[in-house]
């Protein structure tokens, strides 16, 4: 129970509600913090994990670009170079031609002519030799040994074939072995005829498919790589890794030579050979039936990504298990922040609240419930100022229960504690407005402060609570209605500078004295 006027104290205690509504608020604004700190951190391994497969597939992707652009320049760059080899060699062929069929063959043509071929043998690092055959196939002249004229090559592919086609351009024929050096060499030749157009022989030049295999060899296309230089028909002139019984070795059936497109003079694409995945580039020897092809092993052109790859990998895991573990720790501290600080306020929660709770004590009887002495003469001079102020009146009653003595010594002190009690409620219920304070005086007197109440209302609130405590009817033996009274005392002043606390006190304590004079149960006016 509250006691009327009791705004100081309820003050208090409202603060402190006040402060409890605060921590909750304050909770509930600190409560996202730790879910934000685990997404941003989730997040961020995200955006980690992310960045690596985009960098892995952009090195991956830049690493089959830059192994594209390798074989596509190694494949145009032999074409190239067999294509400057056959074209020298026919040139010097379309020269001895010239020669042969304006000034003939005779002997002094013949020398001249072999002089000449063997400087041009000379000039040519790739030439292995160079040979005049007539019509039945017969060594004429050769730059390799005039020890040979006489022999017959009549037999050979690239002979027949001029002997009955009338086609007078080059024919690079399939790889052969040479019967003047015993090397593989690559049969260049064109056909001879006589004015009539008739079949007049063929002049031979011979490229030794050495030259290509030391070229071949010299160049890095990596352990896994493969060149190879083929007759359009798929005639394999030479190869890497060189074996001697893979030269003439038809591979037009391999799905390499398969895919490369028709009528396309280079390109890239990829093929399967022996189950394994393979980057293939090839080039044309333009104006000549040659087709160099470079190819690599897709696997092994991705080790260098793949491990580069696997390195950043347990790096990145690294740090994404270092920032799992720094976050980790910081939700844990951030948990045990916000626990402490929940628990220091609410400890400074529970204070206020018990410090708030100790204040209303200090002003409360205990016994009775009303306020007691002290408060009553603090509320007293404030009441005071606040009426010399405005002018208002203020009303005090002083209030004993009758024959108190004797009804402790009938009943005994604990009783004589539970009639005090019941009269503070009786008083409690007859105040009419939350600023009158009633409070106990001492023993069994009390007192009741009435603002701004003149004469007429401090009457009716003084019968009203003398009533109210007849109406209990509390069994007084010792008393001569048989019930438990009280006589009242009531003072009205408009206090002027010069009136004081003590002057209503006692006019109100006079009239409390006149009122028990009088018989008591009543109420008197001082």
């Amino acid at each position: 129970m509250i006691p009327h006027g009791a705004t100081a104290v309820v003050r208090d205690e409202n603060d402190a509600g006040q402060h409890t509504d605060t921590v909750a608020t304050l909770r509930r604004r600190r409560r996202p913090i730790i879910p934000i700190t685990i997404a941003f951190i989730v997040l961020a391994n995200i955006a980690l994990a992310a960045m690596l497969v985009w960098s892995s597939l952009n090195a991956r992707s830049l690493q089959l670009e830059n192994a594209t652009i390798s074989t596509a320049n190694t494949a145009q760059a032999l074409a190239d170079q067999a294509h400057s080899a056959v074209k020298m060699a026919d040139t010097i062929l379309v020269g001895m031609i010239d020669r042969i069929e304006n000034e003939g063959l005779s002997t002094p043509q013949a020398l001249r002519l072999r002089r000449v071929m063997t400087e041009h043998l000379a000039d040519g690092p790739g030439l292995q030799g160079l040979f005049i055959y007539d019509a039945a196939g017969n060594w004429v002249v050769n730059s390799v040994n005039p020890a040979f004229e006489g022999r017959n090559n009549a037999d050979r592919a690239y002979f027949r074939y001029h002997r009955d086609h009338p086609d007078r351009g080059p024919l690079v024929g399939a790889p052969i072995l040479g019967r003047a050096s015993n090397a593989w060499v690559i049969p260049i030749s064109r056909r001879l005829e006589h004015r009539d157009g008739s079949f007049a022989g063929v002049v031979l030049a011979t490229i030794k498919i050495d030259f290509f295999r030391r070229v071949y060899r010299r160049l890095d296309v990596g352990t896994d790589g493969d060149i190879a230089l083929a007759l359009a028909d798929g005639t394999l002139i030479v190869g890497t890794p060189f074996l001697e019984s893979g030269i003439g070795r038809n591979i037009a059936a391999t799905p390499a030579f398969r895919a490369i497109p028709a009528g396309e003079p280079k390109g890239t694409f990829e093929a399967t050979q022996d189950g394994n995945p393979r980057l293939y580039s090839f080039a044309r020897a333009s104006g000549y039936p040659l087709v160099l092809l470079v190819s690599r092993s897709k696997d092994a052109l991705m080790t260098g990504w793949r491990n580069t790859t696997a390195a950043v990998s347990v790096a990145l895991l690294l740090l994404i298990g270092g920032l799992a573990a720094l976050g980790w720790r910081l939700v844990h501290q951030i948990g045990l922040r916000d626990r402490l600080e929940h628990e220091l306020l609410d400890t400074k929660a529970a204070l206020e609240t018990t410090n708030a709770t100790l204040a209303s004590l200090a002003y409360v009887d205990g016994l009775t419930g009303l306020f007691n002495r002290r408060y009553y003469e603090q509320a007293l001079d404030r009441e005071l100022q606040r009426a010399r102020r405005l002018g208002a009146p203020l009303a005090l009653l002083m209030l004993d229960v009758d024959h108190f003595k004797k009804y402790n010594d009938h009943y005994g002190h604990p009783a004589g504690d539970t009639c005090l009690a019941q009269v503070g409620e009786a008083i409690q219920r007859g105040l009419r407005r939350p600023g009158d304070v009633a409070a106990r005086y001492g023993g069994e007197e009390f007192v009741v402060l009435l603002p701004s109440t003149d004469m007429a209302g401090a009457t009716a609130v003084a019968e009203a609570i003398r009533a109210g405590v007849e109406e209990q009817a509390l069994a007084h033996a010792q008393a001569p209605g048989g019930i438990v009274t009280i006589s009242v005392g009531v003072c009205v002043l408009v206090p002027s500078d010069a009136d004081d606390a003590a002057e209503l006190v006692n006019r109100a304590d006079a009239a409390l004295y006149r009122a028990k004079q009088a018989g008591r149960n009543r109420v008197a006016f001082g």
